[in-house]
C-alpha cells in the first residue's frame, strides 16, 4: 500500500503545482479615462511575461462590440484609445484577455457613467481560459451576433481580405485589410502626437519653385486647441532679427549649410520673410494606395500658400516638389 499512497501523493502534488503555475497571475487594476466625451482610454500596467492584450468594449449590452489588439506596451502600460461617445447612465462592459506566459487570462468589468466618472457595478476575478477562448478564435460567422469593430490588426479574423496597399509604421511594414482604417488623428487629446507628427525646422533653399518661408515648431505658430490643429504664419520681424541660425534644432533634408543658417550680410541670401509650420509623418507612417479624408479650413491672403499633400518618402520630393499629390491648397494672392 505504501507505493500506491506515494504515487497518489505525487499526483496530487503535481496537480497543485500546475494549478499554482496557471492561476498565479492576477490581472492588474484596469484604468479608464474619458476624453471630453469624445472617447476614452483604457490601460493596465505592464508586467514581465505579458505578451498581448485584447480589449473588448460594449455599451448598454448593444451592438457593435469594439475590439483592440495590443501587441506591445508603451511607457509601462498597455493602452487602448477608443473613439466612443459616452453619456450619463451608459453602461460600459470591458472585457480583457491577457496573454501571459503563453496562457490566456480573462477579466470582465461593468461600469456606469455618471458625470464623466465611472462607477464599477460588477467585476469578475481573473480566470485562466488557456487558448480555448482566445479572441483570435472567436466565431464571427453568425450574422445575428454583434459585429466586431477592430481598431488594430484585423488580420486576426477570417473576414480580412488583404489589399495591395502596404502600410509602413515605426514597427515596420505590414499588409492591411480592405476597408481598414490605417490612420486617424482628430487632435482631441489636447496636444500634438509627437510619435506620429514631426515638425520641419529649416528654411527653404530658394529654388525657383519654392516659397519664401522658414518652418519652425514654435507654439506661437502651430498648436492644438479644442480638437483642432492651428497653423498661424508670422512675419519675420515678429520672430527674429539679424543672423538666421537654427543650430542643432535644424531638420535639414538636403543641404544643412543652406537650410540651417544665413550669415549676416550674405549677398545671395535674405532672411525668410515669413515663418510657418510644416508637419509630416515621413519617419512614422506611410502607405501605398488608399482613400484620404481631411477636414480643414485654409486661409486666403497675400504671401500665403497653405496646402495638404501626399508625397514620396524620399526627401528629394520635399525640396523639389517632385511627384507630389496636393489634396488641398489655396492660390496665392487671394484676399482673406
Amino acid at each position: 500500500m505504501a507505493p500506491q499512497f506515494l504515487l497518489n501523493f505525487q499526483l496530487v502534488l503535481l496537480l497543485l503545482l500546475m494549478g499554482q503555475q496557471n492561476m498565479g497571475y492576477k490581472m492588474p487594476h484596469v484604468n479608464i479615462e474619458i476624453f471630453n466625451e469624445r472617447g476614452l482610454k483604457i490601460s493596465i500596467p505592464d508586467e514581465a511575461r505579458m505578451q498581448r492584450v485584447f480589449v473588448m468594449l460594449q455599451v448598454d449590452d448593444s451592438c457593435p462590440v469594439f475590439m483592440d489588439c495590443l501587441t506591445q506596451a508603451t511607457n509601462g502600460s498597455w493602452t487602448s484609445v477608443q473613439r466612443i461617445r459616452l453619456q450619463n447612465d451608459d453602461k460600459l462592459r470591458v472585457s480583457l484577455f491577457v496573454q501571459y506566459n503563453n496562457n490566456i487570462y480573462e477579466k470582465s468589468e461593468t461600469h456606469v457613467i455618471l458625470n464623466t466618472r465611472f462607477l464599477t457595478t460588477q467585476q469578475s476575478n481573473t480566470v485562466n481560459i488557456w487558448r480555448s477562448k482566445a479572441p483570435e478564435t472567436l466565431d464571427n460567422s453568425n450574422e445575428n451576433k454583434c459585429q466586431l469593430y477592430r481598431t488594430l490588426d484585423r488580420r486576426l479574423f477570417k473576414d480580412c481580405k488583404p489589399t495591395n496597399s502596404i502600410t509602413s509604421r515605426n514597427s515596420g511594414s505590414q499588409v492591411t485589410c480592405q476597408g481598414e482604417l490605417i490612420f486617424e488623428d482628430d487632435f482631441s487629446e489636447g496636444q500634438l502626437n509627437s510619435s506620429v507628427w514631426m515638425h520641419d525646422i529649416r528654411q527653404r533653399m530658394y529654388y525657383v519653385e519654392e516659397e519664401l518661408v522658414a518652418f519652425d515648431d514654435s507654439p506661437r505658430i502651430s498648436y492644438v486647441r479644442e480638437g483642432h490643429l492651428h497653423i498661424v504664419p508670422m512675419v519675420a520681424s515678429e520672430v527674429t532679427e539679424g543672423v538666421y541660425k537654427l543650430g542643432d534644432r535644424c531638420t535639414a533634408v538636403d543641404n544643412r549649410q543652406l537650410e540651417c543658417s544665413i550669415s549676416k550680410g550674405s549677398f545671395f541670401k535674405i532672411n525668410p520673410p515669413v515663418y510657418s509650420a510644416q508637419l509630416h509623418t515621413r519617419e512614422s507612417f506611410s502607405f501605398k494606395y488608399g482613400k484620404v479624408v481631411v477636414r480643414a479650413k485654409l486661409p486666403k491672403g497675400d504671401w500665403l500658400f497653405p496646402y495638404m499633400m501626399l508625397q514620396p518618402v524620399s526627401t528629394y520630393a520635399e525640396t523639389h516638389f517632385a511627384n507630389q499629390l496636393r489634396s488641398r491648397f489655396q492660390d496665392l494672392g487671394s484676399k482673406f
